[in-house]
């Protein structure tokens, strides 16, 4: 999935989704992969199980145990972010979660969007193309 031209790679754990810290933080607008571990550790009282934990994922290092949270954990870290992208996050995670609630329509939803948008664009070149063949052939 794509944030404001940030690819966000979900990773489906157990019949959950889940996005991973560096992931996030990247998502989030922050320079410092590290950010969202930190902003974890300060609040790691207000995440449950089901929204953090450590998954080991294979990396071109080898395998590693990688933290990782729900879309409802990546929500809350939105929400202790201080970033000028955090806000618009929060309501794309939510967005994400409704779409998920009333049976997975994101993705269609997307590129739904996406098509309509290239349609319209069509038209429009469409239509000056034909302006400029009458303007040449008028001169």
């Amino acid at each position: 999935m794509v944030f404001e031209g940030t690819e966000v790679e979900l990773i489906t754990q157990g019949n959950e989704v889940w996005v991973t810290a560096s992931n996030l933080g990247r998502a989030l607008g922050y320079a410092n992969g590290k950010a969202v571990q930190r902003i974890y550790t300060r609040n790691k009282d207000e995440f449950t199980d089901t929204m953090s934990g450590v998954v080991n994922l294979t990396t071109p290092t080898g395998t590693q145990g990688v933290r990782v949270f729900s879309l409802r954990g990546a929500h809350l870290i939105a929400m202790l972010a201080r970033t000028k992208k955090a806000k618009a996050f929060r309501r794309w995670v939510l967005d994400i979660l409704d779409t998920i609630a009333k049976g997975g329509e994101y993705a269609k939803q997307q590129w739904e969007q996406a098509r309509q948008a290239l349609e319209d664009r069509r038209e429009q070149v469409s239509e000056e193309g034909r302006g400029l063949a009458a303007w040449r052939w008028h001169k």
